[in-house]
């Protein structure tokens, strides 16, 4: 399969704001009066859809929620991307890889964070506040034109790579993000990586250059 369409997940796989999830999660809590999560049992408790892991311990609206953490997330120090992104995606955008953002992070946030980072314009989309993975990754493949068999998407969590499927796209799992290598292995990507570099060079052998 060659590659010529690019989706990325945004919080744990570009951005690295695991800590900045984690404590903003955790405050959310001590204003709904629940009990705070160590930072191992955060990382392996939590999961996508993201009601899916507020609803083991408390009973509020997606809406009430989102508002919740959205203005916890705007108090604390915004986050950097991960090493070694910024070139990546530099690379992808010279060799002619149409790239799209979609994640379950806050849109209003993440349109900010991807305006900070300075790669405004580098993608097709940007999608934020996603709930249904699989229909969006359908989405954009039908609004952006892109071929399922040219598509990757890049993740780190099941849900990624189960929505990835569903979608019936590449899937790559990242190990670096909000879940661990194990958890990862168990929803059996076409591709685990371990680090950047390896990202790049698999990516990297798979590009389709653009007709010309």
């Amino acid at each position: 399969m060659k590659i010529r369409n690019a989706i990325f997940d945004w919080s744990g796989t570009l951005s690295d704001d695991l800590v900045q999830g984690y404590t903003a999660t955790m405050n959310v809590f001590r204003r709904l009066g629940v009990e705070p999560l160590s930072f191992e049992a955060y990382r392996r408790e939590f999961t996508l859809p993201y009601m899916d892991f507020y609803n083991k311990f408390v009973s509020l609206s997606e809406e009430e929620l989102r508002s919740l953490f959205l203005d916890e997330i705007s108090r604390g120090e915004e986050p950097d991307l991960f090493p070694q992104v910024r070139e990546l995606l530099c690379l992808l955008r010279e060799r002619g890889v149409r790239m799209a953002i979609l994640s379950s992070h806050p849109q209003e946030k993440l349109e900010q964070e991807v305006r900070g980072f300075g790669l405004q314009g580098w993608f097709i989309a940007v999608h934020g506040s996603v709930h249904d993975k699989t229909g969006a990754i359908r989405g954009i493949l039908e609004t952006a034109d892109f071929l399922s068999s040219e598509t990757v998407y890049i993740g780190d969590m099941t849900h990624d790579m189960e929505a990835g499927k569903g979608a019936e796209v590449l899937t790559i799992g990242v190990t670096w993000g909000y879940q661990t290598r194990e958890k990862l292995s168990s929803c059996t990507p076409d591709f685990l990586v371990d680090d950047r570099e390896e990202l790049k060079e698999l990516l990297f052998r798979r590009i389709e250059p653009p007709a010309v």
